[in-house]
């Protein structure tokens, strides 16, 4: 059997303070990569990947990068919360002076960046946006406006950014390569009203996640927002963030509203009671640390666009814990990526049964209001 072990410490080494986390398994196409270029140079995979993090190997080591990161965005993803990204920046923008300033961390080859752009436009809101990534392939894709074809992923590309994003949008847009481990990720471009972080802090480690939102948190404006994916709404918080009124949305409090944050489990007592007596008196301590790592696995597969694997873990994690809150939710947003509608609104309203008192690290009066918003949405499944 071969020896993976020498490729992995040189993956570690070459790609983890690049990236600022190193994943307990590598993206299947950085190993084929990998192959593929040792075999070319005539070198050992780790030799390759070794001479990939010398001095003037930049190609290279942008390849591997390329092949180490995960890619998977699309233009408007989650509607819903550029729909409310809009009335958010119609309501800063008079009472900021100058252009609302926006981050995308986390870019990609862009469609988050240019959305966000787009967004404040039809919102009548002069508005600069900074996207940043740690893959140098993805940010010359995102300045060329040149956006691949995602279709397997969501809706198609508008159709004026079919062939090009237009110059006037591209113009409010600047793409710098960076990682949220850096110095300086935000590269001195803040403070920002509003930061995008979509699909990035689920694949840190849990106990990094309140140490870069508290990064995050420090590069934005007193009353300032933090949009995370859906998803990411079980990640924990550091002290300087607020949980917003849905998913994934947080708030930096401006001077007035400083009080110290609820704890975990006061945050998921918020919102109405959830019917059966039996649940409501499970304990939500050690039980419920247990089986996060089935939700953040499945949180996981859903930023990666692999919602059929994410259904798997959360049949198992529901088959286990029927009551647990967050996995209906996640569930729900797994069959939703998978166009099965009628399934989707089933384990949104399931939801909506599950008591609150297990939830942690969410606000499950927020998750819950969610979970019955896209169960409404989806009222007629066609």
């Amino acid at each position: 059997m071969k020896d993976d072990r020498p490729l992995e410490r040189a993956l570690a080494r070459v790609l983890s303070p690049r990236l600022g986390h190193a994943p307990s398994r590598w993206p299947e196409p950085l190993y084929l990569h990998v192959r593929d270029r040792a075999q070319r140079a005539g070198l050992g995979e780790a030799e390759y990947v070794e001479r990939a993090g010398q001095a003037g190997e930049a190609a290279s080591l942008a390849m591997l990068l390329d092949a180490a990161t995960i890619g998977h965005t699309a233009a408007y993803r989650h509607p819903e919360q550029f729909e409310r990204l809009g009335r958010v920046l119609a309501d800063l923008a008079p009472r900021r002076p100058g252009p609302l300033r926006l981050w995308c961390a986390g870019c990609s080859t862009g469609e988050e960046a240019y959305s966000a752009a787009a967004c404040a436009e039809a919102a009548g809101v002069d508005a600069a946006v900074l996207g940043t990534d740690v893959n140098p392939v993805a940010i010359a894709v995102a300045r060329s406006g040149l956006l691949p074809q995602r279709r397997s992923v969501g809706a198609p590309l508008p159709a004026p950014w079919a062939e090009r994003v237009p110059e006037a949008l591209r113009r409010r847009v600047r793409f710098e390569v960076a990682s949220l481990t850096d110095a300086q990720p935000a590269l001195g471009a803040g403070p920002f009203d509003v930061i995008l972080c979509r699909n990035v802090l689920i694949y840190f480690e849990r106990e990094q996640v309140p140490r870069l939102l508290g990064r995050l948190a420090a590069e934005l404006v007193p009353g300032g927002h933090v949009v995370l994916s859906p998803a990411e709404g079980i990640l924990p918080l550091p002290p300087e963030l607020r949980r917003g009124p849905a998913p994934g949305w947080l708030r930096r409090p401006e001077g007035g509203d400083g009080v110290a944050p609820a704890s975990p489990g006061a945050q998921a007592d918020e919102g109405p009671a959830s019917a059966g007596a039996g649940a409501a008196a499970r304990e939500p301590g050690a039980e419920a640390a247990a089986r996060e790592p089935g939700a953040e696995a499945a949180a996981r597969l859903l930023g990666a666009g692999r919602a059929d694997e994410a259904e798997q873990v959360l049949a198992a994690l529901l088959n286990a814990d029927p009551e647990h809150l967050e996995g209906w939710f996640l569930l729900g947003e797994a069959l939703l990526a998978r166009g099965e509608r009628a399934q989707a609104r089933a384990a949104f309203q399931r939801a909506l049964r599950c008591s609150a008192a297990g939830a942690r690290h969410v606000d499950a009066g927020a998750l819950r209001r969610e979970a019955a918003r896209r169960a409404e949405a989806l009222r007629d499944p066609r």
